[in-house]
């Protein structure tokens, strides 16, 4: 069974305001993936390269001098 057809059989025996969810998401999903300037970044780091970045974020980007002034 294919994805798409594992997805039909549980939308069919959904209740309504599931697949009135799903279908809201669904279309959310479509609008964002083709006009968001950075969906196409989306999923191109690993998880230990998001993590590393993070870190990095925490430490060095949140740091305020206050005599830098």
């Amino acid at each position: 069974m294919t994805n798409r057809e594992e997805l039909i059989q549980e939308l069919e025996q959904a209740p309504d305001d599931v697949v009135e969810s799903v279908l809201d998401f669904f279309h959310r999903l479509k609008a964002t993936g083709k006009t968001h300037p950075l969906a196409k970044f989306a999923g191109i780091l690993s998880d230990a390269e998001a993590e590393e970045l993070k870190r990095a974020v925490a430490t060095e980007c949140r740091q305020v001098d206050v005599n830098e002034w």
